[in-house]
């Protein structure tokens, strides 16, 4: 785990991409949104590993949204209830059903089509704005913080220099 916030501190500072952050974030929230009971999480889960983000970025992403998950709620269900009677939709969820297993993804259920909507509504809007905010990070606030006095003090604390150095004990002290 320290190896991954190592990765995200490292890219978020460095030239790599800031799209590849950006997607981590995107990807990190559509799939804290799914409920995990279903075989669509783990489906969503396995492609986004093969998918070119910030891996780092993605569990962290992953973990946050997970706690903040819950307080969507009731707009995923009812985005959910309004997609599910959906009277145009109806004969396409039905031969969808008959495909065996995609009942497994339980498609059929308003918190999960609600939150796939949402997930996938939400997606370009919170891909823009991480992308935003890697670049405001980059140019306005990191020369800010590094300077700052509170950060240097926060550097000083073990578990810190345990996250810091993360990068160094994988590669065996190189």
């Amino acid at each position: 785990m320290f190896s991954y916030v190592k990765k995200l501190i490292t890219s978020l500072n460095s030239n790599a991409h800031p799209g590849d952050i950006a997607h981590a974030v995107a990807c990190a929230f559509l799939l804290a949104l799914v409920p995990k009971g279903n075989l669509l999480w783990p489906f969503l889960f396995f492609v986004t590993l093969f998918m070119r983000m910030n891996k780092g970025a993605f569990f962290l992403a992953l973990i946050l949204f997970s706690f903040a998950v819950p307080f969507a709620d009731v707009a995923t269900e009812r985005l959910g209830y309004e997609i599910l009677r959906n009277e145009t939709l109806r004969p396409a969820f039905a031969r969808m059903y008959d495909v065996p297993f995609v009942g497994l993804t339980r498609f059929n259920n308003t918190m999960v089509a609600g939150a796939l909507a949402g997930g996938l509504l939400a997606y370009v809007p919170l891909y823009w704005l991480s992308r935003a905010f890697v670049s405001f990070w980059r140019s306005r606030l990191q020369p800010v913080v590094v300077k700052s006095r509170l950060y240097k003090a926060f550097c000083k604390f073990p578990l810190v220099k345990l996250v810091l150095s993360a990068g160094d004990l994988a590669g065996g002290g190189k």
